[in-house]
C-alpha cells in the first residue's frame, strides 16, 4: 500500500503547483485589471480554490457512497483553512496591521459562523430535518438563504488599493485567463483522485471516515487556499489572502448543500461523536477570526492592536491542534 501513499503525495504536489499558479496569475489580474478584489478574492478565487473539496464531495457521495468522507473533509478543510489564515496574521501582524481587508469580508465570516453553530446544534440533536418531497435536509435550505443574503450584503464593487511588489507578466489578460481556466481544470482532476485514494486508505488503515475525510481530504484540498495565501501574503496582499480563505470557507458551505442534494440515500450531515467534535472546533475558530476581522474593519489605532491579532491567530491555530489531538485519542 505505500505505492498509493506516493500517489497521494504526487498528486498533492500537483495541487500546489496548481495553487501557485493561480494565485499568480490572480494577483496579476487584480493589478492589472478594474475588477474588485472582493469579487476575485471572495467569490472566483474562493471558488477556484474550492473545486478539490467541490468535487472530492461529489466523488464521495456519488461513485463511493460514503458521506462521512464528504462532510469530514469539507468541514475539515475549513478548520484547517482558518488556521493557516491565522497563522499568517500572528506571524504578519505589523502586514497586517497596514494592509487592506475589506469589511465584506467580516460578512462573510459571520455567515459562515451561523452555518457551523447550525450544524452545531443539528450534531446533537437526534431527529434528521429531511424534506420528503426532495429529500433534501432542511438545513440545506437554510444554509443556502444565509449564503444568499452574504452575497446581497458584499454586493457592490469595491477595488482596494494593494502594494505592488509583483512585476508585470509578459502574458495578456487574456492569455492569463486561459492558464487560470486551465489550471482550474488540473485542481478538478487531482481533486476527484484524492477521494479515491483517501477512501482505499481509510479502509486499509481502518480510520474513521469523517477522520480520514478531516485529515486526509482536509489537508489536501486545503493546499491550494494555504499557498495561494502564503503568496498574497508574500506579496502584501492581504485584501486577497483573507479572501480566498474566508470566500472559500463560505462557498464550501454550497458544497455542503450539493452533496446532501447528490446523496439519495439520506443526508450528509452527521450526527455522531466526530460530528460533534468537528463542529464545535469549527464554530469556536470562526468565532475567533468573526473578532479578529472586527477589530480590523472597524477599529482605529490598528497598530495598538497587534498583541490582539497575534493573540487570537494563536488562539485558532490552538484550536485546531486540539481538534487534531481530540481526533487521534477520542475518535
Amino acid at each position: 500500500m505505500w505505492w498509493l501513499v506516493l500517489i497521494y503525495i504526487a498528486v498533492t504536489a500537483l495541487v500546489i503547483f496548481c495553487a501557485v499558479s493561480l494565485s499568480s496569475i490572480l494577483d496579476q489580474l487584480d493589478k492589472r485589471t478594474k475588477i474588485s478584489s472582493v469579487f476575485l478574492g471572495g467569490l472566483v478565487l474562493a471558488v477556484v480554490t474550492s473545486l478539490p473539496d467541490l468535487f472530492t464531495a461529489i466523488a464521495s457521495v456519488c461513485f463511493i457512497k460514503q458521506p462521512s468522507l464528504a462532510f469530514g473533509g469539507i468541514l475539515g478543510s475549513n478548520i484547517i483553512n482558518l488556521a493557516i489564515l491565522a497563522f499568517f496574521i500572528a506571524l504578519s501582524t505589523k502586514q497586517f496591521v497596514e494592509g487592506d481587508v475589506s469589511k465584506k469580508f467580516f460578512n462573510t465570516t459571520i455567515a459562515s459562523l451561523v452555518v457551523a453553530i447550525l450544524l452545531l446544534i443539528n450534531a446533537f440533536v437526534p431527529t434528521a430535518f429531511v424534506i420528503p418531497a426532495i429529500n433534501v435536509n432542511a438545513i440545506s435550505i437554510i444554509v443556502v438563504a444565509i449564503y444568499t443574503v452574504m452575497l446581497l450584503l458584499n454586493r457592490g464593487s469595491e477595488k482596494t488599493h494593494t502594494v505592488d511588489t509583483l512585476t508585470v507578466s509578459k502574458y495578456s489578460v487574456k492569455q492569463l485567463t486561459w492558464f487560470f481556466i486551465l489550471c482550474s481544470i488540473a485542481l478538478i482532476l487531482c481533486s476527484i483522485a484524492l477521494s479515491f485514494i483517501t477512501n482505499v486508505l481509510s479502509d486499509y488503515y481502518i480510520i474513521d471516515k469523517n477522520l480520514a475525510g478531516a485529515l486526509f481530504l482536509g489537508l489536501s484540498t486545503s493546499l491550494p487556499e494555504i499557498v495561494t495565501s502564503a503568496v498574497f501574503i508574500k506579496k502584501k496582499n492581504f485584501n486577497l489572502a483573507v479572501g480566498s480563505i474566508v470566500g472559500s470557507v463560505a462557498f464550501n458551505w454550497i458544497v455542503l448543500v450539493l452533496a446532501d442534494i447528490l446523496y439519495l440515500d439520506g443526508t450528509i450531515y452527521m450526527k455522531d461523536l466526530s460530528a460533534q467534535v468537528l463542529t464545535g472546533f469549527l464554530a469556536g475558530a470562526l468565532l475567533i477570526m468573526g473578532i479578529t476581522l472586527s477589530i480590523k474593519c472597524f477599529a482605529k489605532k490598528q497598530e495598538k492592536l497587534r498583541w490582539l491579532y497575534f493573540s487570537f491567530g494563536v488562539l485558532i491555530v490552538a484550536i485546531t491542534l486540539a481538534y487534531l489531538i481530540t481526533s487521534f485519542y477520542i475518535l
